[in-house]
């Protein structure tokens, strides 16, 4: 005997037991989801790394034990949303209890509850891009600083260390982010200093297997560093603020200029040498004006380069002896302002 009006029904009713089950359990929520003293209005993204925010109640839960000490209660939180259908996953931003917040894990792929773990953002990344725009985006720094000490040696200078891991949303801002980038956090009157591993960039953890743009959270390793007092805008907190762009206005010069360095190229390999030319541009166009070259507070010994000064826009590097530890850096100081370079003494290769 054939059944053939067995999977007939009304419009809009579920015919099969997956759609009922789901909509059973989405009927449940919209009837209890708010009985919970744990109810929020808490602040998300109206689409993922748009900035713009809007209101959502979410159930906020505790989401790890407080009392190992080896995370912080309050820095994890577990959010559930109402509807099944809500859109959540790694990197997605929300802000509530004066704070910026950032998803690092979910369970919203072939799930039939949306929930997600956030993690407080602590820290703010700071940075001004080669083209003066300012940027800045809430960030979670790791505790613990592994390795706080400092190498020396009998011929070598002290050189910081100490590591760490910072967590932020992948955006069209902190997608610019490179290895070797400086930042600076702490209290304006105590900014410490912290700059990425040369590999030290984690932006290639994909959300989709076969979309490269996919990927949602950043991740820098850092090192410690020294403070710049010629470059970094300690007031601000804002690291190399002086050294990628400079803009200049003054009563002979009207408009906008910059301080462009050739060849952009900041290595030289070991018995290897390069002649750098400095001048002021607007838009395309060179203009006229000299520069005073120094070293800057480096702590390369002096016996591993040999700088000279050639005239006053153009300067020499010879690669004596390689050196890991730290950049050579080189100040260009003009009427109008300046910039530095940061010059890697590598090996031979």
């Amino acid at each position: 005997m054939a059944y053939k009006y067995l999977n007939l029904g009304l419009a809009g009713y579920p015919n099969t037991t997956k759609e009922q089950i789901v909509n059973g359990f989405q009927a449940f929520l919209d009837d209890q989801f708010y009985n919970s003293s744990t109810i929020q209005t808490i602040y998300e993204e109206t689409s993922f790394a748009s900035g713009s925010l809007v209101a959502v109640d979410a159930r906020v839960n505790r989401a790890i034990n407080s009392t190992n000490g080896v995370r912080l209660g309050d820095d994890f939180k577990i959010l559930l949303f109402k509807n099944v259908t809500h859109a959540t996953g790694i990197g997605y931003k929300y802000y509530f209890a004066n704070n910026y917040w950032i998803t690092t894990f979910s369970e919203s792929i072939m799930n039939l509850g949306v929930s997600c773990m956030v993690r407080r953002c602590n820290e703010l990344l700071r940075w001004v891009g080669t083209d003066g725009t300012y940027y800045e985006e809430p960030c979670a720094l790791e505790y613990k600083i592994d390795r706080p000490s400092d190498t020396s040696g009998a011929e070598n200078p002290v050189t910081p260390q100490g590591y760490f891991d910072c967590y932020s949303q992948l955006n069209y801002k902190t997608q610019l982010i490179e290895g070797n980038q400086r930042f600076l956090f702490g209290k304006p009157n105590n900014r410490v200093c912290f700059k990425i591993m040369g590999s030290g960039v984690q932006n290639m953890l994909r959300q989709s297997t076969l979309d490269e743009n996919s990927a949602r959270l950043l991740t820098i390793s850092l090192r410690g560093n020294y403070i710049n007092n010629d470059t970094d805008d300690l007031v601000l907190g804002i690291a190399d603020k002086y050294k990628d762009y400079n803009i200049f206005m003054s009563a002979s010069m009207v408009g906008s200029y910059s301080i462009v360095i050739n060849p952009p190229t900041d290595y030289i390999l070991e018995s290897g040498s390069s002649v750098y030319n400095v001048q002021y541009y607007s838009g395309s166009v060179a203009q006229s004006g000299s520069f005073v070259f120094t070293i800057s507070g480096s702590s390369v010994p002096v016996a591993n380069y040999t700088f000279a000064t050639i005239d006053g826009n153009n300067f020499s590097v010879v690669n004596n002896e390689k050196w890991l530890s730290n950049t050579l850096d080189i100040i260009a100081s003009g009427s109008s302002g300046s910039r530095i370079l940061e010059i890697e003494l590598k090996g031979a290769w």
